[in-house]
Protein backbone atom coordinates (compact mmCIF):
# COMPACT_ATOMS: atom_id res chain seq x y z
CA UNK A 1 0.00 0.00 0.00
CA UNK A 2 2.63 2.47 0.55
CA UNK A 3 4.40 2.05 -2.80
CA UNK A 4 0.74 2.81 -4.13
CA UNK A 5 0.51 6.08 -2.29
CA UNK A 6 4.79 6.58 -2.97
CA UNK A 7 3.76 6.16 -6.80
CA UNK A 8 0.87 8.53 -6.36
CA UNK A 9 2.79 11.32 -4.55
CA UNK A 10 5.88 11.39 -7.33
CA UNK A 11 2.74 11.03 -10.20
CA UNK A 12 1.51 14.43 -8.60
CA UNK A 13 4.55 16.58 -8.47
CA UNK A 14 5.73 15.51 -11.73
CA UNK A 15 2.47 16.17 -13.33
CA UNK A 16 3.27 20.02 -13.69
CA UNK A 17 6.55 19.50 -15.10
CA UNK A 18 4.93 16.97 -17.88
CA UNK A 19 4.10 18.80 -21.52
CA UNK A 20 0.37 17.96 -22.57
CA UNK A 21 0.44 14.44 -23.55
CA UNK A 22 1.83 13.76 -20.85
CA UNK A 23 5.38 13.20 -22.09
CA UNK A 24 8.63 14.63 -21.79
CA UNK A 25 9.10 16.80 -25.30
CA UNK A 26 12.70 18.25 -25.35
CA UNK A 27 12.96 21.47 -27.47
CA UNK A 28 16.21 22.32 -29.49
CA UNK A 29 17.79 23.89 -32.50
CA UNK A 30 17.87 20.69 -35.21
CA UNK A 31 20.71 22.93 -37.51
CA UNK A 32 20.27 20.79 -40.49
CA UNK A 33 20.43 17.72 -38.17
CA UNK A 34 24.01 18.63 -36.52
CA UNK A 35 24.22 19.30 -33.03
CA UNK A 36 26.18 23.15 -32.99
CA UNK A 37 25.54 24.07 -29.66
CA UNK A 38 28.06 21.51 -28.36
CA UNK A 39 31.25 22.57 -26.87
CA UNK A 40 33.19 20.90 -29.06
CA UNK A 41 31.34 21.58 -31.77
CA UNK A 42 31.83 23.96 -35.08
CA UNK A 43 32.70 27.59 -34.72
CA UNK A 44 33.25 30.14 -36.65
CA UNK A 45 35.28 33.80 -36.12
CA UNK A 46 34.77 36.89 -37.67
CA UNK A 47 37.25 39.35 -37.45
CA UNK A 48 37.64 42.77 -39.06
CA UNK A 49 40.40 45.21 -38.38
CA UNK A 50 41.04 48.65 -40.20
CA UNK A 51 43.80 50.45 -40.64
CA UNK A 52 42.75 53.00 -38.49
CA UNK A 53 42.81 50.42 -35.07
CA UNK A 54 38.78 49.69 -35.14
CA UNK A 55 38.46 45.61 -34.59
CA UNK A 56 35.43 44.09 -34.69
CA UNK A 57 34.94 40.54 -33.80
CA UNK A 58 32.27 38.71 -33.71
CA UNK A 59 32.04 34.68 -32.87
CA UNK A 60 29.79 32.11 -34.06
CA UNK A 61 28.94 28.94 -32.31
CA UNK A 62 26.12 26.57 -32.60
CA UNK A 63 23.35 28.96 -32.13
CA UNK A 64 24.64 31.80 -30.20
CA UNK A 65 26.53 35.04 -31.46
CA UNK A 66 29.22 37.32 -29.16
CA UNK A 67 30.38 40.72 -30.16
CA UNK A 68 32.93 42.57 -29.26
CA UNK A 69 34.30 46.34 -30.29
CA UNK A 70 37.70 47.71 -30.13
CA UNK A 71 39.30 50.89 -31.08
CA UNK A 72 42.65 51.19 -30.55
CA UNK A 73 43.19 50.93 -26.37
CA UNK A 74 39.12 51.05 -25.58
CA UNK A 75 37.24 47.95 -25.83
CA UNK A 76 33.52 47.67 -25.69
CA UNK A 77 32.18 43.26 -24.92
CA UNK A 78 28.76 43.47 -26.47
CA UNK A 79 27.96 40.27 -25.39
CA UNK A 80 26.44 36.78 -26.47
CA UNK A 81 22.69 36.62 -27.57
CA UNK A 82 20.91 33.17 -29.07
CA UNK A 83 20.03 33.27 -32.69
CA UNK A 84 16.74 31.98 -33.80
CA UNK A 85 16.51 28.72 -35.74
CA UNK A 86 16.00 30.87 -39.16
CA UNK A 87 18.92 32.85 -38.35
CA UNK A 88 20.93 30.18 -37.29
CA UNK A 89 20.82 27.94 -40.39
CA UNK A 90 21.17 31.15 -42.43
CA UNK A 91 24.36 32.21 -41.19
CA UNK A 92 25.83 28.96 -41.01
CA UNK A 93 24.91 28.56 -44.81
CA UNK A 94 26.75 31.67 -45.27
CA UNK A 95 29.61 29.84 -43.39
CA UNK A 96 29.49 26.92 -45.13
CA UNK A 97 29.26 28.89 -49.17
CA UNK A 98 33.01 30.45 -47.77
CA UNK A 99 34.08 27.16 -48.70
CA UNK A 100 37.04 27.55 -45.88
CA UNK A 101 38.35 24.50 -46.34
CA UNK A 102 39.35 24.59 -49.73
CA UNK A 103 40.52 28.26 -49.60
CA UNK A 104 43.99 29.45 -50.21
CA UNK A 105 44.78 31.40 -46.62
CA UNK A 106 45.73 34.80 -47.81
CA UNK A 107 47.52 37.79 -46.37
CA UNK A 108 46.80 40.07 -44.17
CA UNK A 109 46.10 43.76 -46.06
CA UNK A 110 48.00 46.01 -43.60
CA UNK A 111 46.60 49.34 -46.08
CA UNK A 112 43.30 48.47 -46.75
CA UNK A 113 42.42 46.62 -43.35
CA UNK A 114 41.85 43.43 -43.81
CA UNK A 115 39.10 40.41 -42.19
CA UNK A 116 40.16 36.97 -40.50
CA UNK A 117 37.86 34.45 -41.24
CA UNK A 118 38.16 31.20 -38.92
CA UNK A 119 36.26 28.14 -39.06
CA UNK A 120 36.70 25.66 -36.36
CA UNK A 121 35.56 22.06 -37.40
CA UNK A 122 35.32 18.93 -34.57
CA UNK A 123 37.34 16.10 -35.29
CA UNK A 124 38.05 12.59 -33.72
CA UNK A 125 40.74 13.62 -31.76
CA UNK A 126 41.37 17.18 -32.29
CA UNK A 127 39.32 19.97 -33.84
CA UNK A 128 40.67 21.39 -37.41
CA UNK A 129 41.15 25.37 -37.84
CA UNK A 130 41.12 26.89 -41.06
CA UNK A 131 41.95 30.59 -40.85
CA UNK A 132 41.67 33.18 -43.97
CA UNK A 133 42.75 36.46 -44.65
CA UNK A 134 40.76 38.69 -46.81
CA UNK A 135 41.22 42.38 -47.74
CA UNK A 136 38.02 44.81 -46.92
CA UNK A 137 38.49 45.77 -50.33
CA UNK A 138 37.46 42.16 -51.69
CA UNK A 139 34.93 41.95 -54.42
CA UNK A 140 34.59 38.24 -52.88
CA UNK A 141 30.10 37.65 -53.28
CA UNK A 142 30.62 35.26 -50.58
CA UNK A 143 32.47 37.17 -47.98
CA UNK A 144 30.12 39.95 -48.64
CA UNK A 145 27.33 38.35 -48.46
CA UNK A 146 28.43 36.64 -44.72
CA UNK A 147 29.57 40.72 -43.72
CA UNK A 148 26.16 41.80 -44.91
CA UNK A 149 23.95 39.35 -42.71
CA UNK A 150 26.63 39.53 -39.76
CA UNK A 151 25.89 43.31 -39.75
CA UNK A 152 22.12 43.01 -40.01
CA UNK A 153 22.41 40.06 -36.73
CA UNK A 154 24.12 42.65 -34.52
CA UNK A 155 22.00 45.25 -35.49
CA UNK A 156 19.16 43.30 -34.49
CA UNK A 157 20.67 41.84 -31.36
CA UNK A 158 22.91 44.39 -29.97
CA UNK A 159 21.53 47.73 -31.34
CA UNK A 160 24.91 48.71 -33.49
CA UNK A 161 25.59 48.00 -37.13
CA UNK A 162 29.19 47.33 -37.97
CA UNK A 163 31.45 49.74 -40.41
CA UNK A 164 33.33 46.42 -41.33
Amino acid sequence: MFVIIALAALTAIAAPACHPGGSYAQSGRAGGGIDRGEVNGRMFDFVSNKPDGDDWQIRIRGASIWVAYAKEANSDKLGTRGLDDKQATKVWKLIDALDLTSRKPGKKDEDDGYVMLQLREPGDEHHDIYTVYVSRSTDDDDVQALATYLQDLVEKHFKERPNF
